[in-house]
């Protein structure tokens, strides 16, 4: 299995069958809306884009990207999202839309995927995925929340920029205490200069802490990346 870090809470998770995209945002559409420019450029086009499943974790920009997804072509891909994105996913044309909120399990390949609980400003999800022994933990846009802590897993991805319905460094460092993962992967942020942290903070103060390199494709193994 192999992971790719694409900015913002966004991951391509990928074998010899199977492409999935988790939270793409590949587009400007903040900056449009709010006059929040990207800090790094789209590592991805609209046109190039070749995957089977899209997951998106809440009806936000950043992870709902509207210009990305209508310029995009649609035809043949899966959306997993909660109920709340499905309003906006098929006004953007996508035809193939699978209702995914906390609880769900789907099996992608040989990925499988489940919705779990996030608390955030608006009905958002977390996603496990588990591919053969490994079982990966993406906490989504969340703030501290004690029901974070029954998810178990091999690599936690946590959200550290403390703003805007997220938890902070210091309760990413909490929760990766908890749950105790082998790795410790920080995410949202590096995106935009008004919504962003230091992954230091947080690599720093964990045994086990680890900082995805942009645009860079990692092997996932035995709980790490390589």
């Amino acid at each position: 299995m192999n992971i790719k870090w694409i900015g913002q809470s966004g991951y391509i998770l990928s074998d010899e069958n199977t492409t999935i995209y988790l939270d793409p945002y590949l587009s400007d559409c903040v900056n449009r809306v709010a006059g929040r420019e990207r800090m790094v450029p789209a590592p991805v086009s609209a046109q190039a884009i070749k995957a089977d499943t899209f997951i998106c974790t809440h009806n936000h920009l950043d992870h709902v990207d509207v210009d990305l997804i209508e310029e995009m072509n649609t035809e043949g891909i899966d959306f997993y999202a909660p109920s709340d994105c499905e309003e906006t996913l098929y006004k953007l044309g996508v035809t193939s839309y699978i209702q995914f909120d906390c609880g769900a399990k789907a099996q992608i390949g040989n990925f499988e995927i489940e919705a779990v609980y996030a608390d955030h400003t608006v009905p958002a999800i977390g996603v496990v995925v588990t591919y053969g022994e490994n079982r990966l933990y993406f906490t989504g846009d969340t703030f501290y929340n004690e029901k974070l802590e029954n998810v178990k897993c091999d690599i936690l991805f946590v959200c550290i920029n403390g703003k805007l319905g997220n938890m902070d460094v210091n309760e990413a460092i909490k929760l990766t205490e908890k749950i105790q993962p082998k790795t410790g992967i920080p995410n949202h942020y590096g995106m935009f200069e008004s919504n962003t942290e230091d992954p230091h903070k947080y690599t720093d103060n964990i045994s086990n802490g680890f900082i995805m390199e942009f645009n860079r494709t990692y092997i996932v193994e035995k709980g790490t990346l390589k």
